[in-house]
Protein backbone atom coordinates (compact mmCIF):
# COMPACT_ATOMS: atom_id res chain seq x y z
CA UNK A 1 0.00 0.00 0.00
CA UNK A 2 1.33 3.46 -0.97
CA UNK A 3 1.70 6.07 1.78
CA UNK A 4 0.07 9.22 0.42
CA UNK A 5 1.04 12.78 1.23
CA UNK A 6 -1.59 15.03 2.91
CA UNK A 7 -2.54 16.85 -0.31
CA UNK A 8 -2.85 13.53 -2.17
CA UNK A 9 -5.25 12.26 0.51
CA UNK A 10 -7.19 15.51 0.14
CA UNK A 11 -7.36 15.00 -3.64
CA UNK A 12 -8.83 11.50 -3.22
CA UNK A 13 -11.40 12.83 -0.76
CA UNK A 14 -12.49 15.68 -3.03
CA UNK A 15 -12.81 13.40 -6.04
CA UNK A 16 -14.97 10.94 -4.10
CA UNK A 17 -17.14 13.85 -2.99
CA UNK A 18 -17.38 15.03 -6.59
CA UNK A 19 -18.60 11.65 -7.80
CA UNK A 20 -21.11 11.52 -4.92
CA UNK A 21 -22.42 14.95 -5.94
CA UNK A 22 -23.13 13.72 -9.47
CA UNK A 23 -20.00 14.80 -11.33
CA UNK A 24 -19.58 11.76 -13.57
CA UNK A 25 -16.49 13.16 -15.31
CA UNK A 26 -13.82 14.98 -13.26
CA UNK A 27 -10.30 16.29 -13.80
CA UNK A 28 -7.51 15.96 -11.24
CA UNK A 29 -4.87 18.64 -11.77
CA UNK A 30 -1.48 18.10 -10.15
CA UNK A 31 1.88 19.54 -11.28
CA UNK A 32 4.68 17.38 -12.62
CA UNK A 33 6.42 15.85 -9.61
CA UNK A 34 3.38 16.06 -7.31
CA UNK A 35 2.69 12.32 -7.51
CA UNK A 36 -0.30 12.01 -9.86
CA UNK A 37 0.34 8.30 -10.44
CA UNK A 38 0.49 7.50 -6.72
CA UNK A 39 -2.74 9.43 -6.17
CA UNK A 40 -4.81 7.72 -8.84
CA UNK A 41 -3.27 4.35 -7.93
CA UNK A 42 -4.91 4.73 -4.52
CA UNK A 43 -8.20 5.50 -6.28
CA UNK A 44 -7.83 2.28 -8.31
CA UNK A 45 -7.13 0.34 -5.12
CA UNK A 46 -10.20 1.72 -3.36
CA UNK A 47 -12.32 1.03 -6.44
CA UNK A 48 -11.07 -2.56 -6.69
CA UNK A 49 -12.04 -3.19 -3.05
CA UNK A 50 -15.63 -2.27 -3.98
CA UNK A 51 -15.57 -4.48 -7.07
CA UNK A 52 -15.51 -1.53 -9.47
CA UNK A 53 -14.23 -2.42 -12.95
CA UNK A 54 -11.55 0.21 -13.58
CA UNK A 55 -9.75 0.93 -16.84
CA UNK A 56 -6.56 3.03 -16.77
CA UNK A 57 -5.52 4.48 -20.15
CA UNK A 58 -2.13 5.87 -21.16
CA UNK A 59 -0.75 6.92 -24.54
CA UNK A 60 2.98 6.24 -24.10
CA UNK A 61 4.70 2.91 -23.49
CA UNK A 62 6.86 4.50 -20.76
CA UNK A 63 3.74 5.72 -18.94
CA UNK A 64 2.10 2.33 -19.41
CA UNK A 65 4.96 0.55 -17.66
CA UNK A 66 5.22 3.16 -14.91
CA UNK A 67 1.46 3.12 -14.28
CA UNK A 68 1.15 -0.67 -14.27
CA UNK A 69 3.98 -0.97 -11.71
CA UNK A 70 2.57 1.80 -9.48
CA UNK A 71 -0.92 0.29 -9.35
CA UNK A 72 0.56 -3.13 -8.58
CA UNK A 73 2.54 -1.55 -5.70
CA UNK A 74 -0.72 -0.07 -4.41
CA UNK A 75 -1.97 -3.62 -3.87
CA UNK A 76 -4.13 -4.19 -6.96
CA UNK A 77 -3.41 -7.74 -8.13
CA UNK A 78 -4.54 -7.52 -11.76
CA UNK A 79 -4.64 -3.85 -12.80
CA UNK A 80 -6.45 -3.16 -16.07
CA UNK A 81 -3.99 -0.77 -17.74
CA UNK A 82 -4.03 -0.27 -21.50
CA UNK A 83 -2.59 1.91 -24.24
CA UNK A 84 -5.44 4.03 -25.56
CA UNK A 85 -4.97 3.11 -29.22
CA UNK A 86 -4.70 -0.61 -28.41
CA UNK A 87 -7.89 -0.44 -26.35
CA UNK A 88 -9.68 1.52 -29.08
CA UNK A 89 -8.83 -1.20 -31.60
CA UNK A 90 -10.12 -3.91 -29.26
CA UNK A 91 -13.22 -1.81 -28.73
CA UNK A 92 -13.91 -1.80 -32.49
CA UNK A 93 -13.63 -5.58 -32.54
CA UNK A 94 -16.01 -5.92 -29.60
CA UNK A 95 -13.35 -7.49 -27.37
CA UNK A 96 -13.77 -5.29 -24.29
CA UNK A 97 -15.99 -5.24 -21.21
CA UNK A 98 -17.59 -1.86 -20.41
CA UNK A 99 -15.70 -0.32 -17.46
CA UNK A 100 -17.33 1.32 -14.46
CA UNK A 101 -14.49 3.85 -14.08
CA UNK A 102 -12.09 5.20 -16.72
CA UNK A 103 -8.88 6.94 -15.68
CA UNK A 104 -7.13 8.83 -18.49
CA UNK A 105 -3.52 9.76 -17.70
CA UNK A 106 -2.27 12.96 -19.43
CA UNK A 107 -5.86 13.78 -20.38
CA UNK A 108 -4.94 17.17 -21.89
CA UNK A 109 -4.37 15.09 -25.02
CA UNK A 110 -7.62 14.63 -26.93
CA UNK A 111 -6.91 11.05 -28.06
CA UNK A 112 -8.78 9.64 -25.03
CA UNK A 113 -12.07 11.24 -26.07
CA UNK A 114 -13.20 8.45 -28.42
CA UNK A 115 -12.94 5.85 -25.64
CA UNK A 116 -14.59 8.08 -23.03
CA UNK A 117 -17.54 8.88 -25.28
CA UNK A 118 -18.00 5.19 -26.13
CA UNK A 119 -18.99 4.51 -22.48
CA UNK A 120 -21.43 7.30 -21.52
CA UNK A 121 -22.42 5.61 -18.23
CA UNK A 122 -18.87 5.13 -16.94
CA UNK A 123 -17.38 7.49 -14.40
CA UNK A 124 -14.30 9.26 -15.77
CA UNK A 125 -11.25 10.71 -14.04
CA UNK A 126 -8.86 12.70 -16.21
CA UNK A 127 -5.35 13.26 -14.85
CA UNK A 128 -3.14 16.13 -16.03
CA UNK A 129 -0.80 18.91 -14.93
CA UNK A 130 -2.29 21.28 -17.53
CA UNK A 131 -6.03 21.11 -18.29
CA UNK A 132 -5.74 22.95 -21.59
CA UNK A 133 -7.71 21.89 -24.64
CA UNK A 134 -11.00 22.48 -26.46
CA UNK A 135 -12.31 19.13 -25.23
CA UNK A 136 -12.15 19.86 -21.49
CA UNK A 137 -15.27 21.95 -21.02
CA UNK A 138 -17.20 19.52 -23.24
CA UNK A 139 -16.18 16.36 -21.37
CA UNK A 140 -15.68 17.31 -17.71
CA UNK A 141 -17.87 19.06 -15.13
CA UNK A 142 -15.58 19.32 -12.10
CA UNK A 143 -11.94 20.15 -11.54
CA UNK A 144 -9.91 19.24 -8.43
CA UNK A 145 -6.60 21.06 -7.85
CA UNK A 146 -5.34 20.16 -4.36
CA UNK A 147 -1.95 21.88 -4.59
CA UNK A 148 0.20 24.04 -6.87
CA UNK A 149 3.91 24.37 -7.56
CA UNK A 150 4.66 27.23 -5.09
CA UNK A 151 3.21 25.17 -2.23
CA UNK A 152 5.11 22.06 -3.32
CA UNK A 153 8.35 24.05 -3.24
CA UNK A 154 7.51 25.65 0.12
CA UNK A 155 6.73 22.23 1.62
CA UNK A 156 10.05 20.85 0.26
CA UNK A 157 8.45 18.39 -2.15
CA UNK A 158 9.94 20.04 -5.26
CA UNK A 159 13.13 22.00 -5.99
CA UNK A 160 13.04 25.74 -6.70
CA UNK A 161 13.94 26.91 -10.21
CA UNK A 162 16.38 29.52 -11.53
CA UNK A 163 15.52 30.58 -15.06
CA UNK A 164 17.65 32.19 -17.75
CA UNK A 165 16.48 33.24 -21.20
CA UNK A 166 18.44 33.93 -24.36
CA UNK A 167 17.30 37.08 -26.16
CA UNK A 168 16.83 36.12 -29.79
CA UNK A 169 14.90 37.10 -32.89
CA UNK A 170 12.45 34.28 -33.61
CA UNK A 171 10.49 36.06 -36.32
CA UNK A 172 11.58 33.40 -38.82
CA UNK A 173 9.65 30.67 -36.96
CA UNK A 174 6.37 29.63 -38.60
CA UNK A 175 3.23 28.27 -36.98
CA UNK A 176 1.86 24.93 -38.16
CA UNK A 177 -1.70 23.64 -38.28
CA UNK A 178 -1.41 22.33 -34.73
CA UNK A 179 -0.74 25.85 -33.47
CA UNK A 180 2.91 25.22 -32.57
CA UNK A 181 6.04 26.27 -34.42
CA UNK A 182 6.85 23.96 -37.31
CA UNK A 183 9.70 21.51 -37.04
CA UNK A 184 11.10 22.73 -40.37
CA UNK A 185 11.31 26.41 -39.39
CA UNK A 186 12.78 25.57 -35.97
CA UNK A 187 15.42 23.29 -37.46
CA UNK A 188 16.39 26.00 -39.94
CA UNK A 189 16.71 28.51 -37.09
CA UNK A 190 18.47 26.39 -34.47
CA UNK A 191 20.67 24.05 -36.46
CA UNK A 192 23.73 26.24 -37.04
CA UNK A 193 27.18 26.69 -35.57
CA UNK A 194 26.38 30.03 -33.89
CA UNK A 195 23.55 28.56 -31.81
CA UNK A 196 25.45 25.33 -31.13
CA UNK A 197 28.26 27.44 -29.70
CA UNK A 198 25.80 29.57 -27.72
CA UNK A 199 24.21 26.55 -26.05
CA UNK A 200 27.57 25.10 -25.06
CA UNK A 201 28.88 28.45 -23.79
CA UNK A 202 25.81 29.05 -21.61
CA UNK A 203 25.88 25.46 -20.39
CA UNK A 204 29.47 25.92 -19.21
CA UNK A 205 28.68 29.23 -17.50
CA UNK A 206 25.30 28.50 -15.94
CA UNK A 207 24.60 24.77 -16.22
CA UNK A 208 25.45 22.30 -13.47
CA UNK A 209 24.98 18.64 -12.70
CA UNK A 210 23.08 16.21 -14.90
CA UNK A 211 21.59 18.10 -17.84
CA UNK A 212 18.71 17.30 -20.23
CA UNK A 213 18.50 19.11 -23.58
CA UNK A 214 15.19 19.34 -25.48
CA UNK A 215 15.86 19.89 -29.18
CA UNK A 216 13.49 20.58 -32.08
CA UNK A 217 13.85 17.32 -34.05
CA UNK A 218 15.89 14.13 -34.30
CA UNK A 219 18.61 15.50 -36.57
CA UNK A 220 18.98 18.56 -34.36
CA UNK A 221 19.36 16.35 -31.28
CA UNK A 222 22.00 14.23 -33.02
CA UNK A 223 23.91 17.30 -34.19
CA UNK A 224 23.75 18.94 -30.75
CA UNK A 225 25.17 15.76 -29.20
CA UNK A 226 28.03 15.81 -31.68
CA UNK A 227 28.80 19.47 -30.85
CA UNK A 228 28.90 18.76 -27.10
CA UNK A 229 31.35 15.95 -27.74
CA UNK A 230 33.51 18.14 -30.00
CA UNK A 231 33.66 20.61 -27.11
CA UNK A 232 34.96 17.86 -24.81
CA UNK A 233 31.65 17.35 -22.95
CA UNK A 234 30.37 13.78 -22.67
CA UNK A 235 26.92 13.57 -24.21
CA UNK A 236 24.46 10.92 -25.42
CA UNK A 237 21.27 11.15 -27.47
CA UNK A 238 17.90 9.41 -27.34
CA UNK A 239 15.39 9.58 -30.20
CA UNK A 240 12.42 7.53 -31.38
CA UNK A 241 14.89 5.59 -33.56
CA UNK A 242 17.08 4.55 -30.62
CA UNK A 243 16.78 0.74 -30.15
CA UNK A 244 15.13 -0.30 -26.89
CA UNK A 245 18.25 -1.94 -25.43
CA UNK A 246 20.43 1.05 -26.33
CA UNK A 247 17.89 3.46 -24.86
CA UNK A 248 17.87 1.54 -21.58
CA UNK A 249 21.68 1.53 -21.50
CA UNK A 250 21.86 5.30 -22.07
CA UNK A 251 19.18 6.13 -19.50
CA UNK A 252 20.75 3.83 -16.91
CA UNK A 253 24.18 5.41 -17.39
CA UNK A 254 22.74 8.92 -17.18
CA UNK A 255 20.74 8.14 -14.06
CA UNK A 256 23.94 6.87 -12.44
CA UNK A 257 25.73 10.11 -13.33
CA UNK A 258 28.19 8.45 -15.72
CA UNK A 259 27.90 11.29 -18.26
CA UNK A 260 26.52 14.84 -17.83
CA UNK A 261 24.44 15.79 -20.90
CA UNK A 262 21.50 13.88 -22.39
CA UNK A 263 19.97 15.15 -25.65
CA UNK A 264 16.49 14.26 -26.90
CA UNK A 265 13.64 15.75 -28.94
CA UNK A 266 10.49 15.02 -26.95
CA UNK A 267 11.14 11.49 -25.71
CA UNK A 268 11.73 12.54 -22.09
CA UNK A 269 8.75 14.85 -21.56
CA UNK A 270 6.59 12.27 -19.77
CA UNK A 271 6.97 8.85 -18.18
CA UNK A 272 10.57 9.37 -17.06
CA UNK A 273 11.82 10.57 -13.69
CA UNK A 274 15.44 11.29 -12.84
CA UNK A 275 15.77 13.30 -9.60
CA UNK A 276 19.48 14.01 -10.19
CA UNK A 277 18.69 16.32 -13.16
CA UNK A 278 19.81 19.84 -12.25
CA UNK A 279 19.76 21.67 -15.59
CA UNK A 280 17.15 21.81 -18.35
CA UNK A 281 18.15 23.32 -21.70
CA UNK A 282 15.13 24.26 -23.80
CA UNK A 283 16.81 24.35 -27.20
CA UNK A 284 13.59 25.07 -29.04
CA UNK A 285 10.51 27.26 -28.92
CA UNK A 286 6.95 26.11 -28.26
CA UNK A 287 3.51 27.67 -27.98
CA UNK A 288 2.40 24.70 -25.87
CA UNK A 289 2.16 25.47 -22.15
CA UNK A 290 1.79 21.74 -21.28
CA UNK A 291 5.01 20.92 -23.15
CA UNK A 292 6.86 23.82 -21.52
CA UNK A 293 5.82 22.82 -18.00
CA UNK A 294 6.56 19.14 -18.64
CA UNK A 295 10.06 19.87 -19.94
CA UNK A 296 10.89 22.18 -17.02
CA UNK A 297 9.38 19.69 -14.59
CA UNK A 298 12.02 17.08 -15.48
CA UNK A 299 14.39 19.01 -13.23
CA UNK A 300 12.03 19.63 -10.33
CA UNK A 301 12.47 16.42 -8.30
CA UNK A 302 14.32 16.56 -5.01
CA UNK A 303 17.72 14.89 -4.76
CA UNK A 304 20.42 14.82 -2.05
CA UNK A 305 22.67 17.87 -2.32
CA UNK A 306 20.41 19.54 -4.91
CA UNK A 307 19.46 23.08 -3.86
CA UNK A 308 17.67 24.10 -7.07
CA UNK A 309 17.49 23.36 -10.76
CA UNK A 310 18.28 25.67 -13.67
CA UNK A 311 16.41 26.26 -16.92
CA UNK A 312 18.31 27.73 -19.88
CA UNK A 313 15.66 28.86 -22.36
CA UNK A 314 16.70 29.46 -25.97
CA UNK A 315 13.14 29.82 -27.30
CA UNK A 316 11.72 32.88 -25.47
CA UNK A 317 9.43 30.42 -23.71
CA UNK A 318 9.60 32.30 -20.41
CA UNK A 319 8.13 35.33 -22.19
CA UNK A 320 5.43 33.17 -23.76
CA UNK A 321 4.41 31.06 -20.76
CA UNK A 322 5.84 32.64 -17.61
CA UNK A 323 7.91 31.04 -14.90
CA UNK A 324 7.60 27.31 -14.29
CA UNK A 325 6.73 27.91 -10.64
CA UNK A 326 4.10 30.62 -11.06
CA UNK A 327 0.73 29.80 -9.46
CA UNK A 328 -1.90 28.81 -12.02
CA UNK A 329 -5.60 28.67 -11.23
CA UNK A 330 -7.13 26.25 -13.72
CA UNK A 331 -10.80 26.26 -14.71
CA UNK A 332 -13.09 24.35 -17.08
CA UNK A 333 -14.42 27.55 -18.65
CA UNK A 334 -14.79 27.27 -22.43
CA UNK A 335 -12.34 29.32 -24.50
CA UNK A 336 -13.63 32.81 -25.20
CA UNK A 337 -14.69 33.45 -28.76
CA UNK A 338 -14.02 36.75 -30.48
CA UNK A 339 -17.17 38.44 -31.70
CA UNK A 340 -17.03 39.42 -35.35
CA UNK A 341 -16.87 43.11 -36.03
CA UNK A 342 -15.87 44.07 -32.48
CA UNK A 343 -12.17 44.68 -33.18
CA UNK A 344 -11.17 48.32 -32.98
CA UNK A 345 -7.91 49.97 -33.84
CA UNK A 346 -5.75 50.59 -30.74
CA UNK A 347 -5.21 54.20 -29.70
CA UNK A 348 -2.93 56.12 -27.36
CA UNK A 349 -2.99 59.46 -25.58
CA UNK A 350 -0.62 62.24 -26.54
CA UNK A 351 1.29 63.20 -23.36
CA UNK A 352 1.59 66.82 -24.57
CA UNK A 353 -2.00 67.73 -25.51
CA UNK A 354 -4.07 64.74 -24.35
CA UNK A 355 -5.52 63.98 -27.78
CA UNK A 356 -6.20 60.34 -28.66
CA UNK A 357 -4.38 59.19 -31.78
CA UNK A 358 -3.73 55.86 -33.49
CA UNK A 359 -1.29 53.67 -31.54
CA UNK A 360 0.91 53.38 -34.62
CA UNK A 361 1.34 57.16 -34.95
CA UNK A 362 4.76 58.66 -34.27
CA UNK A 363 3.63 62.31 -34.63
CA UNK A 364 0.69 64.12 -33.00
CA UNK A 365 -1.12 67.08 -34.63
CA UNK A 366 0.22 69.30 -31.83
CA UNK A 367 3.76 68.50 -32.96
CA UNK A 368 4.71 66.02 -30.23
CA UNK A 369 7.03 63.26 -31.45
CA UNK A 370 6.99 59.95 -29.63
CA UNK A 371 10.49 58.77 -28.63
CA UNK A 372 11.90 55.88 -30.59
CA UNK A 373 11.40 52.53 -28.89
CA UNK A 374 14.51 51.13 -27.31
CA UNK A 375 15.53 47.49 -27.26
CA UNK A 376 16.49 46.86 -23.64
CA UNK A 377 18.33 43.63 -24.35
CA UNK A 378 20.72 42.81 -27.15
CA UNK A 379 20.16 39.72 -29.25
CA UNK A 380 22.39 36.93 -28.02
CA UNK A 381 22.26 38.01 -24.36
CA UNK A 382 21.30 35.42 -21.74
CA UNK A 383 19.45 37.05 -18.85
CA UNK A 384 18.06 35.72 -15.61
CA UNK A 385 14.27 35.64 -15.54
CA UNK A 386 13.01 37.41 -12.45
CA UNK A 387 10.39 35.95 -10.14
CA UNK A 388 7.88 38.77 -9.71
CA UNK A 389 4.99 37.06 -7.93
CA UNK A 390 6.18 38.45 -4.58
CA UNK A 391 5.46 41.97 -5.89
CA UNK A 392 1.71 41.30 -5.98
CA UNK A 393 -0.17 43.89 -3.95
CA UNK A 394 2.69 46.39 -3.67
CA UNK A 395 2.56 49.91 -5.11
CA UNK A 396 4.76 50.48 -8.15
CA UNK A 397 6.12 53.63 -6.58
CA UNK A 398 7.59 51.60 -3.71
CA UNK A 399 9.70 49.34 -5.96
CA UNK A 400 13.44 49.65 -6.52
CA UNK A 401 14.94 49.87 -10.01
CA UNK A 402 15.66 46.14 -10.24
CA UNK A 403 12.02 45.36 -9.46
CA UNK A 404 10.80 47.93 -11.98
CA UNK A 405 13.03 46.32 -14.61
CA UNK A 406 11.56 42.91 -13.76
CA UNK A 407 8.04 44.27 -14.35
CA UNK A 408 9.17 45.72 -17.68
CA UNK A 409 10.98 42.56 -18.79
CA UNK A 410 7.91 40.44 -18.00
CA UNK A 411 5.66 42.99 -19.77
CA UNK A 412 3.40 43.51 -16.76
CA UNK A 413 3.43 47.23 -17.65
CA UNK A 414 4.47 49.07 -20.77
CA UNK A 415 8.06 50.32 -20.88
CA UNK A 416 6.88 53.94 -21.31
CA UNK A 417 5.03 53.72 -17.97
CA UNK A 418 8.07 52.27 -16.17
CA UNK A 419 10.27 54.98 -17.69
CA UNK A 420 8.00 57.71 -16.24
CA UNK A 421 8.51 56.22 -12.78
CA UNK A 422 12.28 56.14 -13.33
CA UNK A 423 12.31 59.75 -14.57
CA UNK A 424 10.39 60.85 -11.47
CA UNK A 425 13.39 59.78 -9.39
CA UNK A 426 15.86 62.07 -11.08
CA UNK A 427 18.89 61.92 -13.37
CA UNK A 428 20.79 59.47 -11.15
CA UNK A 429 17.97 56.93 -11.40
CA UNK A 430 17.82 57.36 -15.19
CA UNK A 431 21.53 56.66 -15.56
CA UNK A 432 21.43 53.65 -13.25
CA UNK A 433 18.39 52.21 -15.05
CA UNK A 434 20.20 52.62 -18.36
CA UNK A 435 23.05 50.51 -16.97
CA UNK A 436 20.65 47.84 -15.71
CA UNK A 437 18.89 47.58 -19.09
CA UNK A 438 21.99 48.16 -21.23
CA UNK A 439 20.34 51.20 -22.81
CA UNK A 440 22.31 53.56 -25.01
CA UNK A 441 23.40 57.09 -24.15
CA UNK A 442 20.71 58.24 -26.59
CA UNK A 443 18.05 56.75 -24.35
CA UNK A 444 19.51 58.58 -21.35
CA UNK A 445 19.48 61.87 -23.28
CA UNK A 446 15.83 61.43 -24.34
CA UNK A 447 14.75 60.61 -20.78
CA UNK A 448 16.43 63.76 -19.49
CA UNK A 449 14.61 65.77 -22.15
CA UNK A 450 11.33 64.20 -20.93
CA UNK A 451 11.86 65.00 -17.25
CA UNK A 452 8.72 67.17 -17.23
CA UNK A 453 6.68 64.12 -18.27
CA UNK A 454 7.25 62.13 -15.07
CA UNK A 455 3.78 61.89 -13.54
CA UNK A 456 2.38 58.39 -13.16
CA UNK A 457 -0.49 56.55 -11.51
CA UNK A 458 0.80 54.68 -8.46
CA UNK A 459 -0.95 51.39 -9.26
CA UNK A 460 -1.17 48.51 -6.86
CA UNK A 461 0.41 45.57 -8.67
CA UNK A 462 -1.85 42.74 -9.83
CA UNK A 463 -0.12 39.83 -11.49
CA UNK A 464 -2.40 37.11 -12.84
CA UNK A 465 -1.54 33.55 -11.78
Amino acid sequence: MIQLRPYQIEAVRKLREGFAQGHIRQVLVMPTGAGKTATFSEIVRLASERGTETLVLTDRIELFKQTFAAIARAGVKQPNVAMVETFANKMKRGEVTPPDLIIADECHKANFTKVIEAFPFAKVLGITATPIGKHFHKLYTNIVQPIDIPELIADDYLSPCKGYQMQDDLSDLQLGRNGDFTEESQYKHYNNSRLFEGVITEYREKGHGSTVVFNCNIEHAVNMTREFRKAGIESECITSFTPKQERERILSAFEQGLFPVLNNCGILTTGWDCPRVETIIMNRATTSLPLWLQCCGRGSRKHPGKTHFTVLDFGLNFNRHGLWHEPRNWTLDPPKKKKKGTDIAPVKECPACGMMVAASSALCECGYIWPRKEKPLLQGTMVQVADIMHLNGLRVGDLDLDELKALQDRKVYKASYIWRIVRSRGIGAIEKYAQLCKYSSGWVYRQKMEMQNSKYNDYRIKIAG
